[in-house]
């Protein structure tokens, strides 16, 4: 973690070409209504419930914030991960989007790991 959030942006935004080819390429449109499975990495639990708050004051997302640990000497890492309801979505769309989710994420140390969907 600790990736500059612009950074960070530009790397997902070339990732939304991509993904979004794969997506058109199966037959997703305008039209289509998507799901959006998300990440992002929390450096705490603090970081990460302040997070979750955020995205349930924000936005009308399933949103919640596990923790794990590998194995006995390792620290406990944060995620919060979540997704949308079914939404209509274009590459301009899931730019904007982007923009916001690694902007929110940055706003509370946390940083935007990527979303992901399945196709209806």
């Amino acid at each position: 973690m600790g990736t500059n959030p612009e950074v960070v942006l530009a790397q997902q935004l070339a990732m939304n070409r991509a993904t979004w080819s794969a997506l058109v390429e199966r037959g997703v449109g305008p039209e289509t209504m998507l799901v959006l499975e998300f990440a992002f990495w929390a450096p705490g639990e603090q970081e990460a419930r302040s997070l979750v708050l955020l995205l349930h004051g924000e936005t009308d997302y399933e949103v919640s914030a596990p923790s794990s640990k590998t194995s006995g000497l390792s620290r406990r890492s944060w995620e919060v991960t979540g997704k949308t309801r079914p939404t209509a979505v274009s590459l301009e769309i899931l730019d904007q989007w982007v923009g916001w989710m690694v902007a929110a994420g940055s706003s509370k140390s946390c940083e935007f790991d990527g979303w992901g969907t399945v196709v209806p």
